[in-house]
Order: structure tokens, then sequence, then C-alpha cells
């Protein structure tokens, strides 16, 4: 867009900012914005969040409104929510979610109306914090799931389960920040929302992979064990380099890609029940960890 210059007093010139840019972020006069030079360039930006207008349902008009539409709502940054249930197991069903969605509480209910407002505001400085810990879940889902199947203890398989629903905790608040706030490059923004997808997209299939062993009860055999290792090291190759840039890693990961669907495909021929369910699970983290591995490939350019 072109803006003109003019002049304020003998010495000062000015420019407009964009009206739709002022609104997106509530700007107001007396507010600061940062100002950055690069070469020709001058960058102006604002630490202010994205102004979310106060959203109300009403679950007639929707059809069909579940706990995860709560969680899109919450990722989209909306503070203030207002919904309109048309009996108690919808109302269930929304405050089952709300501990999963950091700083959202119910503040008030009526008859037939619950009402849901953010009480702590998420620092964009916790970003960095937030997505390790996202990683960090996941990663340990995947070594508790390696020593389950190595050791045979699958007693402990519910427990490994559980941590997926800490992990959307945590996905979800790292995309609410990008929405609300977007990366600190902006232009990665999206980038960076297909890393974190696809971490979460992972840590769901550990916890499918759980399920099917919950519901076999049977012992994995020592080529599915291996199977198993070559996806979780595959997997943690991706979580190395993100934090530790490695050209040799990056290669690998590029390669190992298409060996190992080739081979999981081949078994999964072969397989029927519980072990083939496996390793359409395992073929799925590798295809993930290589989508999210695009997206930093990218977000590093």
């Amino acid at each position: 867009m072109q803006r003109k210059i003019v002049q304020h007093g003998s010495s000062s010139l000015t420019i407009t900012l964009p009206v739709k840019w002022v609104e997106k972020y509530n700007l107001k006069k007396g507010d600061e914005v940062t100002v950055e030079e690069d070469g020709p360039m001058l960058q102006v930006s604002t630490g202010q969040e994205i102004l979310v207008p106060k959203k109300v349902i009403s679950l007639q008009d929707y059809g069909v409104f579940t706990k995860n539409n709560l969680s899109h709502l919450y990722q989209l940054g909306y503070d203030d929510i207002e919904i309109e249930f048309e009996n108690h197991t919808q109302l269930e069903e929304l405050q089952s979610r709300i501990p999963e969605c950091i700083g959202f509480e119910i503040i008030d209910q009526k008859k037939n109306k619950v009402y849901i407002k953010s009480i702590a505001t998420t620092l964009e400085s916790e970003f960095d914090t937030l997505l390790r810990k996202s990683f960090l879940i996941t990663n340990e889902m995947a070594h508790e799931l390696m020593h389950a199947l190595e050791t045979h203890e699958y007693r402990t398989l519910k427990e490994i389960r559980n941590l997926e629903s800490l992990n959307n905790k945590f996905t979800d608040v790292c995309i609410r920040i990008l929405n609300k706030k977007g990366y600190k490059v902006q232009k990665r923004t999206m980038q960076m929302y297909e890393v974190i997808k696809n971490i979460e997209r992972i840590a769901d299939e550990f916890k499918y992979i759980c399920d099917v062993l919950i519901e076999s009860s049977k012992n994995v055999d020592t080529e599915m064990v291996q199977n198993f290792r070559d996806a979780v090291d595959y997997y943690l190759s991706f979580y190395q380099l993100f934090y530790t840039y490695d050209a040799t890693r990056m290669k690998k990961i590029y390669l190992h890609h298409r060996q190992f669907l080739e081979k999981f495909d081949t078994d999964l021929q072969k397989s029927k029940g519980s072990t083939a369910s496996v390793l359409h699970h395992l073929m799925n983290i590798i295809e993930k960890t290589y989508e999210g591995y695009g997206a930093y490939c990218a977000l590093i350019l």
C-alpha cells in the first residue's frame, strides 16, 4: 500500500497507519509502536494482541457443537464466549473441556447459558517454553511406549495414553498465541502453525497405538518392536533438528522418510488385526514427522 509523507513543522515527516491494521490490534492515540530500520525498509510492529470480539454461540443454530468446537474457539483467540445450550449433557461436555484450555474459566451460568472468559493473559515470551513442553510431552509418550513394548509392561499404557490430553493443552495454547499475536517472525506464522499441528497429530498416533494394544492384550513381536523403534528415532531426529540445526540430520530425515514408509507398507501387506493397526499408525508418525520437517525447512529459509 502507498502512503504520502506529510511534513509537520520544519523537520518532522509523518505517514498515516492503515486503519484496518490499527483496528485489528486495537491501537489508539498514545500507544507505542516499534519502528525498525532495514535498509530502504521500515518495519512498524506492535506488542498488542489481535482484537477478537465476543463470540455468541447457540447450539440450536449450529446443529452440532462439541467440546472440540470449544477448543477451536480457544485456539482462534476468543477471550469472551457465551454459549446457549439445550440440555445438561451438552453443558457437561463443554465443562469437561474447560480444564484443557489454559486460562479459560466459566464465570457465570444461567438456566440455558454458560459464560466463559479467559482470566489469564499468555505472554508472547512464553511461546517458546510452551512449544518445548509440547515436544517434551510427545517425547515422553514415545519413550514410555517404547519401554512398555520392550518389557511387555502393558499396565502403563493407560497412563501413557493420558499424556495426549496434556499435549493438547500446550499445543492448543501455542496455536492460540499464533492466532492472537502471530509468530515472532510474522511471515513464518503459517509454517510454525504446521509444526505445532504435526506435534499434536504425532501424539494422537501414540495414543491410538496405546488403544490398539490395550484392546488386543497381545505381546508385540521383535520385528514390530524394531519398527516402532525406527519410527520413534525418526520423530526424535526431527525434535533434535528443531532445536539444534544439523545438515547431516536434515539429510537423514529426508532420505529415511520414503525408506521407512516402503518397509512399513511391505510389512502391512503381510499383517492383520492389531499388528496391521499398529503399522498403520507408525506410518502416520513417519508421515506427520516429515510434514513437520517440511514446515521447519520453510521456517528457517
